[in-house]
């Protein structure tokens, strides 16, 4: 059964370090700018796009969060994800969400979400945030499926010679 619970202060981060951070896609949204506006088309690519979101300063990152929820099956740590109340424009800004790849499609990131809003909700924030980029079509279906709405776009977030090479950063609200 699934067990969905605050990250205890105290707690080793090791088993959240240890979940596997990557994703593998056949497909993105490339962007193309006109004059005024820009577009996102989805684009099959091939061979597929991999990508690992490295996890070296999570201690420190889980910190800076107001609240870090885990997701658990039995004694097995299967996600989890942070958030953090910005006071100046009361919005809940969602850190990292991951779930291991064997429990994907289960509804495990969608509990996730769903107690990071029922945490949201016990403070002033008008919305959940988060970020992501145009190359994680997994991510980005997932949070249109989940409520979220795109809400804005950075070409410039990425340092070109890091490793977003290439990547826009794609922003996503869900009113509360």
């Amino acid at each position: 059964m699934l067990n969905i619970r605050p990250f205890r202060a105290g707690e080793a981060p090791a088993p959240l370090a240890a979940l596997y951070t990557s994703f593998t896609t056949d497909r993105i949204y490339r962007m193309q700018r006109t004059t005024l506006s820009f577009v996102l088309e989805e684009e099959v690519v091939d061979p597929p796009f991999c990508k690992t979101y490295p996890l070296d300063n999570l201690e420190t990152e889980l910190k800076d969060m107001d609240q870090n929820l885990v997701a658990e099956l039995g004694p097995e740590l299967v996600g989890f994800t942070g958030v953090k109340y910005e006071a100046w424009n009361r919005r809940m800004g969602v850190g990292h969400l991951y779930v291991a790849p064997q429990h994907r499609g289960k509804g495990i990131g969608r509990g996730l979400i769903e107690s990071a809003v029922n945490y949201a909700r016990t403070t002033e924030a008008r919305c959940l945030w988060l970020e992501t980029q145009n190359t994680n079509y997994p991510a980005i279906q997932f949070y249109r499926r989940a409520g979220f709405r795109l809400c804005g776009l950075d070409e410039s977030l990425y340092d070109p010679l890091g490793l977003g090479r290439g990547e826009v950063a794609l922003f996503f609200a869900r009113d509360l």
